[in-house]
């Protein structure tokens, strides 16, 4: 379901993830009282679509003041899967999120999050398809513009998905780092990871982590920001230097060290991809 359906983005993204082949069974509206948007019916709150469609995921277009209410009325009617790429968050909004999630056996994606995707079956949020082939990469990203840059240039290389995940730019995600690992990690299309990271927060360091087990899948990473001024807020909340271990040369060390195939360059991305897939037996 959409909650939001009968706003701009909510319209087009209903229309967008309906021809990407998602099944989108309903729509939520408080407000407006439209039968239907793009033949998708619309219900007054989710616990009523959730009975009549019996869907399990939403993805919710709401203001950042209202988006809290929002999540939990989808969780604690049974949604088990809440994309909420809103940005502007408070932290403890996002507290409030990501433990109603928890609580009601939910998983939360976001926020500031362009949703998730895997190439070929479904999507939920609003990437343009076209960057994205199946294969057998899966990917988390902290940005929603370098996740379609950086798939898109493996699409183009022939390196495709399994599932790309928007994990988001704020401080507190719904799902973290070592979650998404967790995730691709037992999925067993998945041979190897890629994660698109930055400047700012400890994020880089639990990749590195994963990728020192010796159990883990082959690891590459883009790391944004080495030419970000210290001290200067940047367009996500959580792209901030506040000390060394914040810094990209710090980041690139920690995810070298580990074995990671890293680099700062998105033109070498693919090579780094290629490196770390030619490590598999």
């Amino acid at each position: 379901v959409i909650q939001g359906i009968t706003g701009n983005v909510g319209r087009f993204s209903a229309r967008d993830m309906k021809e990407y082949g998602t099944a989108v069974v309903g729509g939520i509206s408080t407000i407006k009282r439209d039968s239907t948007v793009e033949g998708i019916p619309v219900f007054p709150d989710v616990r009523t679509a959730c009975a009549e469609t019996s869907a399990d995921a939403s993805v919710i277009y709401v203001t950042a003041a209202t988006a809290v209410d929002h999540v939990i009325e989808a969780v604690e009617a049974g949604i088990k899967l809440v994309v909420y790429p809103g940005d502007g968050l408070p932290v403890r909004d996002a507290i409030e999120m990501r433990a109603a999630a928890k609580a009601n056996g939910a998983v939360l994606i976001g926020p500031n999050t362009p949703g998730l995707i895997s190439p070929g079956k479904a999507k939920a949020g609003f990437m343009p398809s076209f960057c994205y082939m199946p294969g057998q990469l899966g990917v988390i990203s902290r940005s929603g513009s370098l996740s379609y840059e950086a798939c898109f240039r493996l699409t183009s290389a022939g390196l495709g998905q399994t599932t790309v995940i928007g994990i988001g730019g704020d401080p507190i995600k719904g799902v973290s780092p070592a979650e998404a690992l967790e995730l691709l990690h037992a999925d067993p299309e998945t041979r190897a990871i890629v994660f698109l990271g930055e400047i700012g927060g400890n994020d880089e360091y639990t990749v590195a982590s994963y990728a020192s087990r010796p159990d883990a899948k082959p690891v590459a990473a883009l790391i944004v920001g080495r030419e970000a001024p210290r001290g200067k807020k940047m367009g996500h909340a959580a792209a901030l230097i506040g000390s060394h271990a914040d810094t990209h040369p710090a980041k690139m060390k920690a995810l070298m060290t580990a074995g990671v195939r890293a680099t700062g360059i998105v033109t070498e991305l693919v090579a780094a991809v290629r490196a770390a897939l030619n490590t598999l037996s």
